[in-house]
């Protein structure tokens, strides 16, 4: 090419401004910037109480007010700095009952606030807490990780007592969609590295749920109290399962709020409301408490530990029985 034409060549390159190359770059850049900071669903996040919850002021239904405890980071990025504002649900509150029946206080996690008042919604809330139910206590692990013994679901169960948490209660929750989020700036070396809490093996395996549903495990200790009695555990009055005795079944359930109830004296009709998400297995015990006859049936918050603990000495709960069989209530049929 002659010098004239390469001048022209350059001259047209300058006027047209940026050229295809140019165009071709910037989907590049943004393709980069979206895989920095895009956090995917099941993300762990650390969630703090942002009040106290008791079963003396709060009911079924009630909100409160969670913060995040902890900023998430991706790729070494803050995405969302700690004291976000959220908000959690009380979504069981029962104060103690006849026979024996202890306080009852399930939570579940609603949603992180995130920029621009977009709210992203969470899921399986585990809640950290000591034997009576008051405070918080996390262990350190390596790299900066924090890990929990979490409950199967944030539920607390107290004998003789309200129930109670105290603001500043920590918890670990999960992003339950996928969400993409601009860099606040690098992250400080070990900020951010929550460990979420490793699924625990057991003698009785139990297989993760169905695609699109989360499971209620329920189950019995064997014990020499109520030898001989049982009771049906329920949901819109359908019985799912029998508890014998050292009994247990797994029920998949479809995402959402489920209420299931037992009894076994006319006038002790328990209930335990469950968020079911999905992904999520849960864990709940039937225990027998005293009664004016017979035992009261309770239907307590548990988890995968207590299951492992008594998981010895259970055997699979009648599930597949008669209709009729399963439709009576025991106050109706003998002691067995």
């Amino acid at each position: 090419m002659t010098r004239t034409g390469l001048l022209i060549a350059a001259f047209l390159i300058a006027a047209a401004g940026p050229g295809e190359g140019a165009v071709a770059q910037q989907p590049t850049r943004t393709a980069a910037a979206r895989r920095c900071c895009r956090v995917p669903a099941g993300t762990v996040v650390m969630v703090q109480l942002a009040e106290p919850v008791s079963t003396k002021t709060q009911k079924t239904g009630d909100t409160f007010a969670i913060r995040l405890a902890e900023p998430v980071v991706v790729r070494g990025q803050i995405v969302l700095q700690a004291g976000a504002k959220g908000i959690g649900e009380v979504t069981d509150a029962a104060k103690p009952g006849m026979g024996g029946k202890g306080a009852k206080l399930v939570l579940s996690a609603r949603s992180l606030a995130g920029p621009n008042g977009t709210q992203l919604p969470l899921k399986g809330l585990q809640l950290s807490v000591n034997g009576k139910g008051h405070a918080k206590a996390a262990i350190a692990l390596g790299l900066g990780g924090i890990g929990f013994a979490p409950l199967g679901l944030a539920g607390i169960i107290m004998r003789g007592g309200d129930a109670e948490l105290p603001a500043g209660t920590e918890a670990t929750a999960k992003l339950k969609t996928a969400v993409t989020l601009s860099s606040l700036g690098k992250a400080p070396r070990g900020v951010g590295k929550i460990a979420a809490a490793a699924p625990e093996a057991g003698p009785i395996p139990i297989s993760a749920p169905a695609k699109g549903q989360g499971q209620v495990v329920f189950f019995r200790k064997k014990s020499l109290l109520g030898t001989g009695q049982w009771f049906n555990v329920r949901e819109d009055g359908k019985a799912l399962g029998k508890l014998t005795n050292g009994a247990w079944f797994v029920l998949p359930e479809r995402p959402g709020t489920h209420t299931f109830t037992a009894k076994t004296e006319p006038e002790f009709k328990d209930k335990l409301t469950l968020k079911v998400d999905a992904g999520e297995t849960y864990f709940v015990e039937g225990v027998l408490t005293h009664g004016v006859v017979i035992g009261v049936a309770d239907l307590t918050p548990s988890d995968r530990a207590a299951f492992n603990d008594a998981a010895k000495d259970l055997k699979p709960a009648d599930t597949a029985a008669g209709e009729d069989q399963l439709k009576e209530e025991p106050e109706e049929k003998a002691a067995r």
